[in-house]
């Protein structure tokens, strides 16, 4: 499920940002989150996209489309795994036929997957509410509705922006045009999702892209960061619990 940005909404900063951001877990036994462009093999994001986080958010409020504006980090809490699984999608109506159609098709499962998502804008507080008390409107799920999840509350925490050239290690994914410069350390991985959504228009419609550099054992990511990005879309945070992360 996504959520939808209204067209022609303001800024975080331009409608007065309160600067703090809500964290909360979500993990489950498998997860799917299909990449659109994979047919015949349903291949899987290794990791919760960003769309999709959002449109958990509004399955916990109960929202028909998502009319406000907010920013979400992603953090990989545990090494990404998956495997490979056949299924029978029969009665799926799949690419417009009929209830008969009955092929075994091979899909891609996020084996334990585990996230903490950090989230500020609209509906901070409804969410927290929420996530506080065990509530949800609809079901939540990773990706798929075989893949139940549900969200446990982490805190509530004021954040500063970095706005000055530092380096800095950031425990989230980061879209690439968030950085200035990729410091390697020892031992960790780096791996590339390309094309991934983060704007959803409603009806199936999907806007923005972007490419996105994650760590697939869980680790920080080293890196300096770009301050250069003259919008909203990207920035860097520091919690008053002394984590760094990415909120786009």
């Amino acid at each position: 499920m996504g959520t939808r940005v209204k067209s022609g909404s303001r800024s975080l900063r331009e409608r007065g940002g309160n600067m703090r951001v809500l964290v909360f877990d979500i993990r489950g036994n498998m997860a799917h989150f299909r990449m659109p462009d994979t047919t015949n093999t349903h291949a899987s994001y290794p990791f919760i996209p960003h769309t999709t986080v959002r449109g958990l958010v509004g399955s916990i409020l109960g929202l028909s489309e998502f009319d406000g504006i907010s920013l979400v980090g992603i953090r990989i809490m545990r090494p990404v795994r998956s495997t490979m699984q056949q299924m029978s999608m029969l009665g799926k109506g799949w690419l417009g036929s009929d209830n008969s159609f009955n092929r075994p098709t091979t899909i891609e499962l996020l084996v334990s997957p585990y996230y903490r998502i950090y989230w500020t804008g609209d509906y901070l507080d409804d969410l927290e509410a929420c996530i506080v008390n065990n509530k949800s409107h609809y079901h939540t799920y990773l990706g798929s509705a075989f893949a139940l999840t549900f969200p446990q509350y982490i805190g509530n925490y004021k954040y500063k922006e970095i706005n000055e050239q530092q380096e800095i290690e950031c425990s989230t994914v980061v879209p690439i045009n968030g950085i200035r410069k990729l410091i390697p350390s020892q031992g960790t991985h780096y791996s590339r999702v390309g094309g991934m959504h983060y704007e959803y228009l409603g009806d199936r419609c999907f806007g923005k892209t972007c490419s996105v550099l994650y760590e697939p054992m869980a680790r920080n990511i080293s890196l300096y960061p770009n301050t250069d990005v003259n919008n909203d879309n990207v920035k860097f945070c520091r919690l008053e619990s002394g984590e760094t992360i990415c909120l786009w």
